[in-house]
């Protein structure tokens, strides 16, 4: 099961951070995942060294992350708005559970698993959108790319990889083309990360 947790946590993460903009108490959930992240990390029994250490190891790599974000933040002059603690809150719990499954699962179930929950994912963010119209047909093509891209890394590591780091840099040049804020920093903490993320393993050999 709790190999499984990660999935939980990453679906929950998405799916509270689409709630809030119909009632801001909605963020309130975002305590159960950070109640599941203390479960693992203080109270859970059925834990090895090994994991015990990765588990320690991808907490420091998110930390440093958040603070160079940070840094960057300040020296962009980023105002402070609700989208910030909204990239304070994501950026950590998601860049922490895909290093995490990058180093407990082998190279085809990360690929699959984290390609497949983004893709379902925006899906469903673009039908409550705009529900089943052909705007939501032309929206969803990006996200289907991001589908084929995985059944392509799955079979071929340097196809696959190519794939997912276009969809990373075209995600990449849309975020930083023009004035930065903090939804595109947003944005791109919850599409670009896992991008870079699926591109890394693609290239990796079991």
């Amino acid at each position: 099961m709790k190999r499984y947790l990660w999935i939980i946590e990453i679906i929950l993460l998405y799916a509270i951070t689409l709630i809030i903009p119909i009632n801001s108490w909605f963020s309130l959930f975002y305590l159960v995942v950070i109640a599941m992240e203390i479960y693992k990390d203080v109270f859970s029994n059925n834990i090895d060294e090994m994991e015990r250490y990765l588990r320690f190891k991808v907490s420091n790599i998110a930390l440093y992350a958040i603070i160079i974000a940070s840094i960057f933040f300040i020296s962009c002059n980023i105002n402070i708005t609700r989208d910030v603690f909204y990239f304070f809150i994501l950026f950590p719990l998601v860049l922490k559970n895909l290093l995490y499954i990058g180093y407990i699962l082998e190279r085809e179930k990360v690929i699959k698993r984290t390609g497949y929950i983004i893709f379902g994912v925006l899906i469903v963010f673009t039908l409550l959108s705009h529900g089943f119209t052909f705007e939501t047909l032309i929206e969803s093509l990006p996200w289907f790319f991001i589908l084929f891209s995985t059944f392509v890394a799955i079979r071929y590591r340097i196809i696959g990889f190519v794939l997912f780091f276009l969809s990373f840099s075209v995600v990449t040049y849309f975020a930083f083309r023009s004035e930065l804020n903090a939804v595109k920093l947003l944005v791109y903490s919850l599409l670009g990360i896992p991008l870079l993320f699926l591109s890394i393993q693609s290239l990796r050999k079991e």
